[in-house]
């Protein structure tokens, strides 16, 4: 509203532009220049009514403005504003209540709904519970409160939830108004409950008012919908006829009279429009106000603004008289006042009189928006009149599409302070981390302003999280001097440690020495009687120290029997570090099979299924494809560019990998192993890829780069290879595996960690599991057919099974310690106890870790190839003596 409409407001602005222009002073500190009270002084700046001369003069010299010259101004406006002597009261007691409620104390002003209330008596006469369902504004709670409770005997209470969360049912009849705040004000599920349980077997009368868009809210409850049944009833719009009662009878009781044409302009505004009626009673109070002489006409409604802006221009109006500072408490006041709506209508909020703060301006805005009838106070909570405010001032509506998350962000710290403090402040409710930042950043975004109890509450939260982070540094810093004396003992220790480990060393070397020799005697004394164990005992000799000797045992072996793919590698393996001369000498007799100069170092193997023919990768980025279907290997094809990996396809023996050192990784058709095709790349590598295994099926291929990237292609069609899923591990991974139902997969990192993944939902690969398994880099990893064993080998220490039958809580069922030193695969034997190790140097060792098992073969061993003190020799001389009780 302009300032210029009345001589009343022009002289309240001139008076708030006074104190502007006098430094802004607070009404505190003008009434203590003005010796009147800070309230005394912002009524009388508020344009609501004229002050007296004495306040006025003493509000301008409190200003230091011209009291003359105000003197003179005040009294022109008393003459203007002020009734004369003969003009009698201003106004009795409104026929209408405008946007509050008719109460019980209402009851003779309320009219239009009697058929509506005989038909709720026989309801109740005829059954226990009853509900009222309406829109926001039907007039429900009238109905119950003017008009129901006059009509009834007995004991009457009329409660909500938000005045009571336990019901008086020592009544005749219970009446729960706005029963919605169940659902808007109490989040705790089973409060609900307890609220609605105690409602349905009470043994009184109960009626309870709802709003017809929480009716699906009541559904929730079983107990509730069997009650509502036949219990209900629908308050609809007003007809013309109870509309005309609405609007006749109240003004006829206050001795008043209606124009006929307003009568039809607020039949025709209002008819069928629902929750229409707390704006029906707005604009009526409002053209009564405007009335002329003791008639309502419709050119007050009209200067009142009719159904539809008579509540935004009186809130409006109102919101605009108040001073600055006094309209940023406003907004804050009716945001807390409105409790946001999940999937439904903003609705009110009673908003407890502690949640705001005891200040003299905050007490001069409730009473401003009170006198608006736009707030109902009471002694301990205020609320807003009635929900059509929300629906109808744009301003409002404004406010709360502005920032709904920042609302939501007061409404759960308002609660959280109140919890803190009725637990007596406990320091466990405060609030920590990311909620405490939220709350934190939204207090400081412009025109928030927090209560009191908020205020402290989120000062203690920051100062319990500056004394955890305090503590928490003291901590760190003990634990960085206790690492710094630790490292000091590690030092002096150090030293003592190495020359044990050199003396053992030394130890271990010349037992080595014997241990081989010792073997390689017993090989050869067995060469005629039993070749199976003789070639058994040289491949045990050159293990345990290469060297000339035991690498002519080898080769002798390999001359006098047939060996397997296995044993072919193990020869290859020791031929190729024998003399060059021998490499170049194609008269001998003895077998040979070289794979390239004795100086070349292989970086990687892969065998095909049938051992017909295998690859190699060389340090300096070398690759060939071998053929051994005869003693001597040949080369079928050497690749043209370098390749750092290369890997087959396990199951079908169809399809080649291999990776380059430009991170460009291929699959190659292997139709003709002498003449591999590339059928396909596998796009997007960004970084070098360190890594290529195949599932067990060849169907799928899983790469690994030096960033820790995992990505698993589908090549079952090798041309049009499709990307499955990629997971990103942070750490520098060195072995995978798929099972074989492609459901699980297992990584190995650098650091000794096994990581498990379900990679079933190719968008979002879950971690399962992570864990320690070795002390070293892990080297290979193999999951059994069944899915429930995974094989691990760590570079330092062990081969170690894992019962992985829950793939979340894996268990480790053996470890045994060997030489692993050089394992690039591992798989499973017969059973899922039986693990196999491949080494980069041919061999392959068979680890069981059935303990039963493993005694019952070696004392076949016993009694089927040598003597039983033969035997304890053989296992003597090689470290394994722990087995000499077993066998008897």
């Amino acid at each position: 509203m302009d300032v210029g409409d009345s001589p009343l407001l022009r002289f309240a602005a001139d008076l708030r532009s006074l104190r502007d222009k006098a430094g802004g002073h607070s009404y505190r500190q003008l009434g203590a220049r003005a010796h009147y009270s800070a309230t005394t002084l912002s009524d009388a700046a508020g344009g609501r009514k004229l002050p007296t001369l004495a306040v006025t003069l003493a509000y301008v010299r409190a200003c230091e403005g011209d009291v003359t010259e105000w003197e003179d101004r005040w009294r022109q406006v008393a003459a203007e504003v002020l009734p004369s002597p003969e003009a009698g009261p201003e106004e009795g007691h409104p026929p209408y209540a405008g946007l509050a409620a008719y109460g019980t104390e209402d009851a003779e002003w309320f009219f239009g709904r009697d058929h509506l209330l005989d038909d709720l008596e026989q309801r109740i006469a005829h059954r226990r519970f009853v509900a009222v369902f309406g829109a926001s504004g039907a007039g429900k709670s009238s109905l119950l409160r003017a008009g129901l409770v006059p009509r009834v005997g007995g004991r009457v209470v009329v409660t909500s939830p938000s005045e009571s969360a336990e019901p008086d049912l020592d009544v005749d009849l219970l009446i729960v108004d706005q029963f919605e705040e169940v659902f808007t004000l109490w989040p705790d599920a089973d409060r609900r409950t307890a609220y609605v349980d105690a409602l349905l077997t009470a043994r009184c009368k109960v009626v309870i008012g709802v709003r017809a868009d929480f009716y699906g809210h009541c559904a929730q409850h079983p107990a509730l919908v069997e009650a509502l049944t036949d219990g209900q009833l629908l308050l609809g719009p007003m007809g013309p006829e109870e509309l005309r009662q609405v609007i006749m009878q109240p003004a006829v009781k206050a001795s008043c009279t209606v124009e006929t044409a307003l009568v039809s302009r607020l039949i025709a505004d209002a008819t069928g429009q629902p929750g229409v009626l707390p704006l029906v009673s707005h604009a009526l109070l409002e053209t009564w106000r405007r009335r002329r002489g003791t008639t309502l006409t419709l050119a007050g409604y009209e200067a009142a603004g009719g159904i539809q802006h008579a509540i935004a221009q009186t809130a409006e109006r109102t919101y605009t008289s108040l001073e600055r500072h006094q309209r940023a408490l406003a907004r804050q006041v009716f945001l807390r006042l409105t409790a946001l709506g999940d999937g439904t209508e903003d609705t009110k909020r009673r908003l407890p009189r502690a949640e705001l703060d005891h200040d003299v301006d905050v007490d001069v805005v409730l009473d401003r928006l009170a006198h608006a009838r736009l707030l109902t106070l009471d002694r301990d909570s205020v609320e807003i009149a009635h929900e059509a405010l929300i629906r109808s001032w744009p301003r409002l509506r404004g406010w709360l599409a502005e920032d709904r998350e920042g609302l939501r962000t007061m409404r759960r710290l308002t609660e959280a302070a109140a919890t803190w403090e009725s637990l007596g402040r406990d320091p466990d409710a405060l609030y920590r981390g990311s909620r405490l930042d939220t709350a934190v950043e939204w207090t400081q975004r412009d025109g928030v302003r927090t209560s009191a109890q908020e205020r402290d509450f989120l000062a203690e939260s920051l100062q319990a999280r500056d004394r955890e982070r305090l503590q928490a540094h003291r901590h760190t810093r003990r634990l960085r001097q206790l690492v710094a004396l630790l490292a000091v003992l590690l030092v002096l220790a150090g030293t003592a440690v190495v020359l044990a480990i050199t003396s053992q060393k030394e130890a271990a070397a010349g037992w080595k020495s014997s241990a081989a020799w010792y073997v390689a005697n017993q090989s050869q004394g067995l060469r005629s009687s039993d070749p199976q164990l003789a070639d058994q005992l040289a491949i045990a000799a050159h293990d345990l120290n290469p060297n000339d000797e035991t690498r002519n045992g080898v080769l002798s072996a390999h001359a006098s029997s047939e060996l397997n793919v296995a044993g072919r590698a193990a020869f290859a393996s020791a031929q190729a570090l024998s003399d060059p001369d021998l490499q170049r000498d194609p008269d001998r007799k003895t077998p040979v099979h070289v794979l390239g100069p004795a100086d070349e170092t292989v970086t990687s193997i892969a065998v095909d299924e049938e051992g017909r023919a295998f690859t190699t990768t060389l340090v300096d980025g070398a690759a060939k494809i071998w053929d051994v279907t005869d003693v001597t290997a040949e080369v079928l094809r050497t690749f043209d560019f370098p390749v750092d990996r290369i890997a087959f396809d396990p199951a079908r023996a169809r399809t080649l990998v291999t990776v380059s050192d430009t991170a460009a990784v291929a699959v190659w058709d292997w139709s003709d192993p002498a003449n591999p095709v590339e059928a396909a790349r596998l796009p997007g590598h960004a970084r070098p890829v360190v890594g290529v295994v195949y599932s067990p099926d060849g169907e799928v291929v899983v790469t690994f780069d030096a960033m820790g990237v995992v990505r698993l292609w589908d090549v079952s069609e090798p041309k049009r290879p499709d990307p499955v899923t990629e997971v990103d591990t942070g750490q520098d991974v060195t072995a995978a595996a798929l099972s074989h139902d492609r459901r699980t997969l297992a990584l190995g990192s650098a650091k000794g960690e096994v990581r498990l993944y379900d990679v079933t939902d190719r968008g979002e690969p879950v971690e399962l599991w992570s864990g320690k398994a070795h002390r070293g880099a892990i080297q290979a990893l193999g999951f059994h057919r069944s899915g429930d064993a995974l094989a691990t080998v760590g570079t330092q220490d062990k081969v170690a099974l894992w019962d992985v039958s829950d793939l979340r809580r894996p268990v480790e069922r053996g470890r045994i310690n060997g030489l692993t030193e050089g394992v690039y695969a591992v798989g499973f034997g017969s059973t899922a106890t039986n693990v196999v190790t491949s080494k980069s140097n041919g061999t392959v060792r068979s680890w069981e870790f059935d303990f039963a098992t493993a005694v019952r073969e070696m004392c076949d061993a016993v009694t089927t190839h040598i003597t039983r003190e033969e035997w304890q020799q053989y296992v003597g001389a090689v470290g394994a003596l722990e087995y000499r009780r077993p066998c008897g």
